[in-house]
């Protein structure tokens, strides 16, 4: 038996875990697509104004959801638990993803181990949310997302800055994600034209 196990975060847990971790690195599932399709009212929004954060889509589903898609893998960051007490782990994971969010198990392919580049599969476990679930918003034009993110702020801060922060860490890791990186983008651009408006 393992005495520790996986976890693969591809939103805030990129950059922001705050769990107790004895390793991390770079890592990628395939057969997903990260997007800005799920609502959320309790950490980068309020149910009154929901902010976006990412979730998982499978393949299968992209095609009729975007006719252009063409699969590729989704970049992120992996953290090794100890299993002395894997429960109080998930325990504080769950509350943290409570806004529609279940675990599933899915192969992980760790890379950057010990720093020499080598990669290898691990089982790890992935918080997705499914278009079923109450805070799911789906898709939308880049430019709609953005204006709906740059006016949403939660209990974890404003939700340009999850936006940024999953942009810079992808780019860190040399990970290519052309959603998030445009989606960065056209945020931006809103955050600069209201600080022009709120100055002139």
């Amino acid at each position: 038996m393992s005495d520790s196990l996986w976890i693969f975060g591809y939103g805030s847990l990129v950059w922001r875990p705050a769990f107790p971790h004895r390793d991390r690195c770079s890592a990628y599932i395939e057969g997903f697509a990260r997007r800005f399709w799920q609502g959320s009212t309790d950490h980068r929004g309020l149910p009154s104004l929901p902010g976006r954060v990412v979730t998982l889509l499978p393949d299968a589903a992209m095609p009729e959801l975007e006719p252009s898609y063409a699969p590729s893998r989704c970049w992120g960051t992996a953290y090794e638990v100890p299993v002395d007490d894997p429960d109080g782990v998930l325990a504080g994971l769950d509350h943290r993803e409570r806004g529609g969010y279940d675990r599933v198990e899915l192969d992980v392919f760790l890379s950057e181990l010990g720093g020499s580049g080598a990669r290898r599969r691990v089982r790890g476990l992935v918080y997705i949310a499914g278009p079923t679930n109450p805070n799911y918003l789906g898709p939308a034009p880049i430019e709609a997302i953005a204006s709906q993110v740059a006016g949403a702020v939660g209990p974890s801060g404003a939700n340009p800055e999850y936006v940024f922060e999953l942009a810079a860490s992808l780019r860190a890791m040399g990970a290519d994600d052309a959603h998030v990186f445009d989606l960065a983008s056209a945020v931006q651009a809103r955050v600069g034209e209201a600080a022009r408006s709120a100055n002139s």
